[in-house]
């Protein structure tokens, strides 16, 4: 059910004339509230680029896009137009009241291409007394291509300025409505909105104070060619049958459990670290225990080795990890469009899934493309001290088990920053030799110095036996984009938003946030302590496996600490792209 409030007050008018003051440029005195206008009114609000189609106030029982919503709010429609071909249609939902409001908001990343306003987090956010705040990111549907075919004005909406113009459009509207302006602004997403919310931290660091940033895919042209890849290892020829059959790809992740689940000293079914887990794939081909094809043993190591360069063989970009088989998705390149994304901007030609497969390599279209696309859609810089130096907080978090975006980026952009934290004083001649010259003696001696300072800043969280934004089989309910666990969970201690506002508002930083898993009907199966990187949990010898307080954090000596070649190259391609910025228009 919904209703508009009475356009005739006296609130009402008075709402009326501040915005004309607004309109008109009449000047309060600094610091001084505005009158605060009714919901209807508005509409009469005009954010930067963007127009306001629609206000009014919504008393539950309602259900909109889908959300049930519980509790009355002003719900705002509107749409940003940064270029000509622009329509970035977004939704504000503010609390009825002041005194509903907690001086907070929130506004919501997307996955994939987005082209829907995330109704879901949107009615949870209002509940929990935020302005909160999505869009379809620049463009209606779902999962396909076409919208980008074209239409590069739309991409850059949805690669970078779609948020601009919500975050915008949101504290605007909510200082018309109260009268005084957000206190703490927050932004969480996965996945893409991951992306987007590196996105923030790097090139709109007024924006928010606080960031949640999940599986976030912010080296993304090098990432957008690992779906690629994928797609090109798993399912070789369109409509085929995939190259490794999910039975066999679960088997390969139960004999990597048989040999790393216990190297932490405990067998629950989880690697705690994947990254000190060896394992011989070659053992399961044909010159081992037959479990594997040769062209099976091919696609799994292909998979592990992450993109390479098929003209002199260097490696481009980080692979899957070992336990993570299980979760190897052979459609994901073709249900995302990834190779007609890339004709359609990169080339403007519409290949057809069937065709890209022909066009797409891994040396000249790779590099193409990575120099198209890492303006408008890519956040691995490093360089995030606009965003610090204002107190800004960042928490960032991974599943182990995450083959669609890896998490060797995550773990490297940790070790990038803390790189930068020397760095960051030298010319930038110095800079670009010593990244010539990096080394994992390096890395490894520059985290122990600095990662203290990093973590003032920036905390990573590392998920075992969860794959891409929460699934898979380990505990998974922390919010941010993962699951979202019950009204009774959502506390600093167990739900990353609420730990990042704790961050920012009382300067507590997470050591720890405790992920659950949840049975069909709401139980408590299993809760673990997730560390603050690189501390990891550690049973504590006694008590059920299943319970988090059994587990503390410990971090691991620095020589059980390895950095790879592959950490090299990731750590080198961020720090390499310390200057980039969004283009100037």
């Amino acid at each position: 059910m919904q209703r508009r409030m009475r356009n005739g007050s006296a609130e009402s008018r008075a709402g009326r004339c501040a915005v004309l003051a607004l309109a008109l440029g009449v000047a309060t005195a600094p610091g001084a509230a505005r009158a605060a206008m009714d919901c209807a009114s508005l509409t009469m609000v005009t954010p930067e680029a963007s127009t306001i189609t629609a206000a009014e106030i919504v008393t539950p029982p309602a259900t909109i896009g889908g959300a049930a919503v519980s509790v009355p709010f002003c719900r705002v429609r509107g749409t940003a137009r940064p270029s000509l071909d622009s329509e970035i249609k977004f939704e504000v939902w503010l609390p009825p009241t002041a005194a509903a409001w907690t001086g907070r908001m929130k506004v919501n990343g997307t996955g994939g291409y987005a082209g829907a306003t995330p109704y879901a987090r949107l009615a949870q956010d209002i509940g929990d007394g935020f302005i909160t705040a999505g869009s379809n990111m620049g463009h209606d549907g779902g999962e396909s291509a076409t919208w980008t075919l074209g239409h590069p004005e739309k991409v850059k909406d949805w690669g970078l300025r779609a948020h601009f113009s919500v975050a915008t459009a949101a504290k605007t509207l909510g200082k018309a409505f109260y009268g005084r302006p957000v206190q703490h602004s927050y932004f969480e997403g996965c996945s893409n909105g991951g992306r987007q919310a590196m996105m923030m931290a790097q090139n709109y660091p007024e924006l928010f104070d606080g960031i949640v940033a999940g599986a976030p895919s912010m080296f993304y042209p090098d990432l957008l060619f690992w779906l690629v890849w994928t797609g090109k290892t798993l399912t070789p020829v369109f409509g085929q049958p995939a190259a490794l059959s999910p039975a066999k790809a679960a088997q390969i992740t139960q004999r990597v459990l048989a040999k790393c689940d216990a190297i932490d000293g405990l067998v629950d079914g989880q690697i705690t670290n994947p990254r000190s887990c060896s394992f011989d794939i070659d053992s399961l081909g044909p010159a081992g225990e037959g479990l594997l094809t040769a062209q099976e043993l091919a696609t799994v190591k292909a998979m592990y080795a992450g993109t390479t360069n098929e003209v002199t063989g260097a490696q481009r970009y980080a692979g899957a990890m070992f336990g993570s088989e299980a979760f190897f998705d052979p459609n994901f390149a073709d249900n995302g469009r990834y190779g007609p994304f890339i004709g359609h901007y990169v080339y403007g030609v519409d290949w057809s899934l069937a065709q890209w497969r022909d066009h797409i390599n891994f040396s000249s279209v790779y590099d193409e493309s990575k120099r198209a696309l890492s303006p408008i859609t890519a956040a691995p810089s490093p360089d995030i001290r606009a965003f610090v130096n204002r107190g800004g907080k960042l928490i960032h978090y991974h599943g182990w088990g995450d083959s669609v975006v890896p998490p060797g980026g995550s773990v490297d952009y940790f070790f990038a920053l803390t790189q930068f934290e020397l760095l960051r004083h030298l010319p930038d001649k110095v800079v670009d030799r010593y990244i010539e010259k990096l080394t994992p003696q390096l890395v490894a001696a520059l985290a122990e110095a600095f990662g203290k300072r990093v973590q003032q800043y920036h905390r990573l969280f590392l998920m075992p036996a969860v794959s891409h934004c929460g699934g898979g089989t380990g505990p998974n309910a922390i919010g941010g984009g993962a699951p979202e666990p019950p009204a009774a969970f959502r506390n600093p201690e167990h739900h990353v938003v609420s730990a990042v506002i704790k961050w920012v508002e009382q300067g507590v930083a997470p050591e720890k946030i405790i992920a659950t898993r949840f049975d069909a009907n709401g139980n408590v199966t299993r809760s673990r302590p997730l560390c603050a990187w690189p501390a990891q949990a550690v049973y504590k010898g006694q008590g059920s496996v299943d319970d988090a307080a059994n587990f503390s954090c410990a971090t691991p000596k620095a020589n059980e600490r390895t950095v790879t070649d592959t950490d090299i190259l990731l750590i080198q391609n961020s720090l390499r792209q310390r200057d980039l910025k969004l283009p100037n228009r």
